[in-house]
């Protein structure tokens, strides 16, 4: 299954690539939200672990394009961020995210939900 991991800083992006990495998974990296449309657009990623405060297209934005393209119907998308408010939740869902983390996050969790988002559980 094809990751895709979008984050702007770069710690917590091989932070993420080595958890999912571990958990055998075939990963792409991206470190803002077009360079993550580029490489999607390219090789289509099974689920998208997406970062939300990032310079230009922020993961709202990226979610909303993602799901507006029916080549992405299937895809997953997983958001990480820092912002702990019931209401970047709320905005997260309504973007078309299937879950929702807040930094700091436990790995364990987040290969679950990856793992859940191959049987469509996410």
């Amino acid at each position: 299954m094809r990751v895709l991991v979008v984050d702007d800083d770069p710690l917590v992006r091989n932070l993420l690539s080595a958890v999912l990495h571990d958990a055998s998974f075939d990963l792409d990296e991206a470190v803002d939200g077009h360079d993550a449309l580029a490489i999607a657009a390219v090789r289509p990623p099974d689920v998208v672990v997406l970062d939300v405060m990032m310079p230009g297209l922020d993961g709202f934005e990226v979610c909303r394009a993602l799901r507006a393209d029916p080549s992405f119907v299937s895809t997953r998308i997983v958001i990480l961020t820092a912002k702990s408010t019931p209401t970047a939740r709320d905005e997260a869902l309504r973007a078309g995210a299937d879950a929702f983390f807040t930094k700091p996050f436990s790995p364990l969790d987040l290969i679950e939900t990856v793992i859940g988002a191959k049987h469509g559980a996410a």
